[in-house]
Parts: structure tokens; sequence; C-alpha cells
């Protein structure tokens, strides 16, 4: 078996990023409104504000990568289209240009005060990155002309919009040019509505005019993020020319990696909302760790948020993120090469040469943790995000499980020793059932996704499972039935099991027997169809309750 295995591959001989030093960061500063009595209006239009905000926030956020506090209104503004400014809400566009304008930079207020924000913080945080945060040309003009109306424009006026992109882009190297000429010295472009391109249209609508832009910053210090499932534009994004591509929350950084060459980062890309935005900070750190544990081993990796943070973001958390994942992105990188080495043999199959690998790791005191998550846990969530994006197959999966669970043969009384072997979910094949293929495949992805889970075998009464879920109050108990006989007992076998665990436990199903319209006839919590998607259905339960 062969699976793509690029990004581990030749990693001695590979370029490093051009971002030394920066290790994690935050996406924008929105967050610094919180420590000032002014409001996001007020930070809008005063540079004292602003910096006192933007100091102040970087001061107590150990971010390696500063933002000026931005936002998307400013050059569609300057374009001519009318701004909202509200006291706690982030500017927006209520009006649209009745003609595009294209002021000099320099010429507009705003874009003033952001440049000389930057240079407070280039003379205030020395040796720190500064990000010049422009929104891409095709973002901006929609802004300005409305975007329903620029994306039918795409289609049946792309020669009128031309002339119009040229102006925006004009608006957008100007901006660029007076941000990097007072200090930044990282050229961030986010330009979110060209997710909604088509690809082909890309390159001719958006792709080209970035290239343009990111030329024009001479250490090619470059970040682009845009919004949404990227998939389709991972390569017309990296012929920008970029050298950092920021990736959304919504993208599976393991499904993608393959396809971003060693010299550009991959950045990215911890939930900013219901994570940092709305977790507890354990939680948040939590992630951060977690996050890190699978995409640190990759020396072109770098951690940061899916998007920008949100204003009311607690600062504890946005801390939490920051910390967690430095010590993280310590702890794995020191060990990044027999992880790679690990993780990559174990993904094509390889269960002698992973068991062999693993033992030298222990031998050089590598922890039998970090062997876990970083090593074997990270082949079989690749293969599972690599199956969910049909870039390989159950057979692949099969052999990447077969040698995960060779290597953690030897991981496991190891771990046990160190308190890694709580039980969150109890699963088994109900009574009468001796199908166990399905349910011990689940039972491998759950644990390759780092949850503690008690296999009670086949032919489980409901007794059992209630017994085990006395013993052990886990967070989910799984029922797997494989024919009719077995389904008919789940109404009955599913009470016995609720009345003995919380009331926040949660019962799946899952089987060729069900499917979504039985579970919820028989009272289940959820349904999954197979072991992939059932281990993404218990990560979104657990992290739900973890909050």
């Amino acid at each position: 078996m062969e699976i793509n295995n690029s990004s581990l591959a030749g990693t001695a001989c590979a370029p490093p990023h051009k971002f030394a030093g920066v290790q994690t960061f935050p996406i924008n500063a929105l967050p610094a409104v919180q420590l000032v009595s002014e409001d996001i209006a007020e930070l809008s239009h005063s540079f004292d504000a602003k910096w006192k905000a933007v100091s102040r926030y970087y001061e107590r956020v150990n971010s390696d990568l500063l933002f000026f506090f931005s936002d998307i209104a400013i050059q569609a503004e300057a374009m001519g289209a009318q701004a909202l400014f509200a006291s706690d809400n982030m500017p927006a566009i209520k009006a649209t240009a009745p003609a595009i304008l294209t002021p000099r930079a320099a010429d507009v207020p705003r874009m003033q005060i952001n440049a000389q924000v930057v240079r407070a913080m280039a003379q205030g945080f020395p040796g720190r990155s500064i990000a010049g945060l422009v929104y891409g040309p095709f973002t901006a003009l929609g802004q300005a002309m409305g975007e329903q109306e620029v994306l039918r424009s795409v289609r049946d006026r792309r020669g009128e919009l031309h002339p119009l992109l040229e102006k925006a882009f004009m608006v957008a190297e100007s901006y660029a040019a007076l941000l990097m000429d007072a200090g930044a010295d990282v050229l961030w472009i986010s330009d979110p509505l060209a997710a909604l391109l088509p690809p082909d249209a890309f390159e001719e609508c958006a792709g080209g005019y970035l290239h343009d832009i990111f030329a024009m910053a001479d250490a090619g210090k470059t970040m682009l993020h845009i919004c949404g499932d990227v998939s389709e534009l991972i390569q017309p994004m990296i012929e920008t020319g970029v050298s950092g591509i920021s990736f959304d929350q919504c993208m599976d950084l393991l499904a993608v990696e393959d396809q971003v060459p060693w010299d550009v980062a991959i950045i990215g890309n911890l939930e900013p909302v219901e994570v940092v935005g709305m977790a507890s900070p354990e939680y948040t750190a939590e992630a951060s760790r977690d996050l890190v544990s699978v995409m640190g081993i990759l020396p072109n990796f770098i951690l940061s948020t899916g998007c920008a943070v949100p204003p009311g973001a607690p600062l504890e958390n946005v801390e939490a993120f920051v910390n967690a994942g430095k010590q993280a992105m310590d702890e794995v990188q020191e060990k990044a090469p027999a992880l790679r080495e690990i993780s990559l043999k174990a993904s094509g199959g390889d269960g002698p040469q992973t068991v062999e690998l693993v033992r030298e790791a222990l031998s050089n005191d590598v922890d039998p943790l970090l062997l876990a998550h970083s090593g074997l846990i990270r082949s079989v969530r690749k293969s599972s995000a690599l199956y969910e994006t049909r870039q390989c197959y159950l057979p692949e999966i099969l052999l990447t499980v077969d040698a995960f669970c060779q290597g953690m043969e030897l991981l496991r009384p190891m771990i046990a020793k160190q308190g890694g072997d709580s039980v969150d979910v109890v699963i088994g094949t109900v009574k009468g059932d001796l199908h166990s293929i399905g349910k011990d495949l689940v039972r491998i992805m759950l644990e390759a996704n780092g949850f503690g889970v008690l296999d009670l075998g086949v032919d489980v009464s409901a007794g059992q499972f209630a017994q085990a879920v006395q013993e052990h109050s886990p967070l989910i108990v799984g029922l797997s039935a494989f024919i009719t006989s077995a389904r008919r007992l789940l109404p009955g076998m599913i009470g016995e099991i609720r009345q003995a665990g919380s009331s926040g436990m949660k019962v799946l199903v899952g089987g060729a027997a069900v499917n979504g319209a039985v579970a919820s006839e028989v009272g289940a919590d959820g349904f999954s169809p197979e072991a992939v998607s059932a281990a993404r259905l218990v990560r979104g339960i657990v992290n739900a309750v973890r909050r």
C-alpha cells in the first residue's frame, strides 16, 4: 500500500518557511477593545485609542505576530462606500459606492491611523513580527459594490468587472505599501469573498491581483487567508507566490497538508468563535494542544486561529490558546523527526518498521504519550481525513490501523501508568449479535482520536452495559447491531443503560441493522454508518461537553 505522505517525506532536506520566530498567533487583535474605555467606533478613528488598546493587548498576549485591529470596511469606505460604525460591532458597509474611487492610502485618515499604529508597534515591540493586513481587491470590490453584484459580474459581465478590479487593486496596493513602509514585515491579505469564485475564475478575478501585491514584499513574507472551504483553490493560492496559507477552521489540515510545498507555511486553524470565543480557558488550551499534537511535527506548520478572534472573546482564552500552543509546539518540535518517521511508516501500513521506530524512540526517552498522539494516533487521524475527502479508501485505512495497533501494544502499559487510561466511551455489539469488525474499527478510530474506550466485545447484554456505565461513568455508550434480532432489543437495552448512567450521557448506535430513522425510533442520541464518521460524531459530542 502507498499513501501520499509528501508532507512527511524528505524532511531533512526540506527548505524552511520564511517566518522564523513566528510559531503561534491569534488572527487580528479585536479583543483588545476590552482593555480600554473607548468603544469599537472610537478605536476605528483614533490613533491614541487604538494604540493604547493594541499595546495593552500584546503586553498581555505573547503572540509572535502582531495585528493592528483591522476591519473589512476600510478599503471599501476609501473607494466611496458608506461605512456604519457602532460601539459594539465591527465597522460594516451600509451603502455601496456610487462610483469606485482610487485615493492614495496616505490620504485616507483611517489608513493613516493604522500605519501610525504599525509604526508604534515596530518601536514598542522590537523583535516581534508585525502584520500589514490588507483585504484582497476582489473582496474589497465586493464590499464597495455589493457582494452579489460582483459575483454575478464574474459570469455575465466580466469585461466590465476588470476595470473596477484594477481600481480596487490600486487601493489595496497603495494601502499595503503604506503599511510596509510604516514597519510591517509580514504582508497579510484576507480575501474571504474569493472563496465563492469558481476555480476557473480565481486566477483572473483574484489570484493575479494577489500575486502582484505579494510581489511588493521585499523579504517575501506574505500570508493569505481565504475563508471557507478552499480545497479546490489550494494550488491557485500557492501560485500567487504566497509564502504562508492561513486555513479556515472548517478545513482539516491533515487532509490538505500534502498539497502544500515545504517552503509554504501551513497556518491554522483553531476554531475562533466556539472555542476561543466561547469555551473555557481549560478547553481552549486542550484544543490548542490537540491541534499541535497532529500538526506540530511539520516544520512548515504555524499555530493560529481559523479566522479573526471576535472582540468579545475572553482574554483568558486568548492567553490560554497562545501559552498552551507555544508549550506544545516546543515539546512536539523537539522530537519532530522521530515522530514524523513513525507517522509516515504507520500511515503506509508498515507495522514492523513502525514498531522498531517506536522502540528506538522509547530508548531515546521520547514520552510515550507524545509517541502515541503525534506519531501513531496522527497516522490514523490523517488516514481518516483522507478517507473523508476521498483521497484514500478502507483497505488503506485497515493497513494503517494494523500498524497503529502494533505500535500501541508497546505504549499502552506505559500510558496506563501515566494515568492516561480513563474511559470516555463504552462500546459493544448487542446481545445475540457476534459481528465484531465494525465495532472493532470504531474502537480503533476512537482511540486514534485520543478517547479512552472500554470495548465490551460482542453478544453484550443490557446488564453488562449498565454495569460498565456504573463503574466507569462514560460520556458516551455505543451499541453496534448488525442483525435484525439485535436491532429489536435496542429500545429496552437503551432504557436500561440510561437508568444506570448520568443525565448527560449519550447513547449512540451503529451497524448494518440500523440507520438514522431507526436510531430515533429506539431512543438513541445519534447514529453513524461507519467508523470514521463515528469518531467525528463522538468528538463533536465530547467537545461540546468539555467546553
